[in-house]
């Protein structure tokens, strides 16, 4: 009686073990970066304190004003469809103070852009006026499933 309460209890331990195990495993293969394709827009001081604090994700950096809704509108399609959120600072937004940089703000990505951040550092940037508007979207998907695999997944 003696050897299989034993043995119950060694089997009992190998498969919480395992479970354990196989938990850990898959969580460290998940994506840092995931959503359902909200891009956020921030205020220059929330950016700075999510570049500070995080740094990790998708970000739009906004200046032409007469294609901002077109662009935010590609860059959410694309966020979505790749399942990820983002955020985005607008150079004209009015607590965007005229004498600084976005690099004040803990961007260093060019204007008018979309680019992967890793612990506040750049990784990569895709600049919209560098497609045609008709495949945008397309180019933004893949940029965005490439950034994904090269920096947000072990």
């Amino acid at each position: 009686m003696k050897n299989k309460k034993w043995l119950l209890s060694a089997v009992a331990g190998i498969v919480v073990a395992l479970g354990i195990g196989t938990a850990f495993v898959s969580s460290q293969n998940s994506s840092e970066v995931k959503g359902n394709g909200e891009l956020e827009e921030l205020h220059p001081l929330q950016m700075k304190k999510f570049m500070k604090e995080d740094g990790t994700g998708f970000v739009m950096y906004s200046y032409d004003e007469d294609n901002r809704d077109i662009y935010m509108n590609e860059v959410k399609r694309a966020l979505k469809e790749n399942e990820v959120n983002g955020k985005e600072l607008n150079n004209n937004d009015p607590q965007f103070e005229g004498t600084k940089g976005q690099s004040d703000y803990g961007v260093t990505q060019r204007t008018d852009t979309l680019a992967a951040y890793k612990k506040g550092e750049l990784k990569q940037e895709i600049k919209f006026e560098d497609y045609d508007p008709s495949q945008l979207e397309t180019e933004l998907s893949h940029f965005i499933e490439t950034s994904k695999q090269l920096y947000f997944e072990e």
